[in-house]
């Protein structure tokens, strides 16, 4: 290890945020790196540092990974769930929404996971901690069924996928343009 690429934690040394984003990178597939590189950005790491990581590793086993996950990496990822579903849509080449679009509602300002916003199609990840984290799970599947409803009134077309969709890429891309097609028809 290298001078500041170690940090003391008081009770143990461990490397810093980015050197473990870097190795982490380094040795896992791409969808695998992806989900590194969104949860250490969303930490904080610094995108500069791992960017000279990346410059100086050039020719090193790992750094394609490394280099498209720091191009693919996006901070407003909230979840695991929500970075394999930007990579399938990256993979599928589907149009790339816009991460966490808020929306106002008469309940007041609402976020959807992606969106098209020009065509109204938002695209929602439901995992476990959506309705089984710390709200209750009652009063968060009726927020999440007040949110939907508001933002469906105003034009709002959702695609919901979970952990189950993800396996077939080929069937939320079919869902994805069948919803373009619904909102491109109601434009017409």
């Amino acid at each position: 290890m290298l001078p500041g690429e170690v940090h003391d934690f008081g009770a143990t040394e461990g490397t810093t945020l980015e050197r473990t984003a870097v190795d982490c990178c380094r040795i896992l597939d791409l969808e695998g790196s992806l989900v590194v590189m969104d949860q250490v950005l969303r930490l904080g790491a610094d995108r500069a540092v791992l960017e000279d990581y990346e410059r100086n590793m050039t020719g090193h086993r790992g750094v394609v990974n490394l280099r498209r996950a720091l191009e693919l990496g996006d901070p407003l990822s909230e979840s695991m769930g929500e970075t394999r579903t930007r990579f399938l849509l990256w993979s599928e080449n589907v149009s790339m929404p816009v991460s966490q679009f808020a929306v106002m509602t008469d309940r007041g300002l609402r976020r959807l996971d992606f969106a098209w916003p020009d065509l109204k199609v938002a695209l929602e990840f439901d995992g476990r901690v959506k309705y089984f984290g710390n709200v209750p799970t009652d009063e968060a599947i009726l927020d999440e069924r007040i949110r939907e409803r508001r933002l469906m009134e105003q034009g709002w077309i959702f695609v919901r996928l979970d952990w189950k969709d993800l396996d077939d890429p080929v069937e939320v891309k079919r869902r994805i343009h069948s919803a373009w097609a619904t909102a491109r028809a109601r434009a017409a």
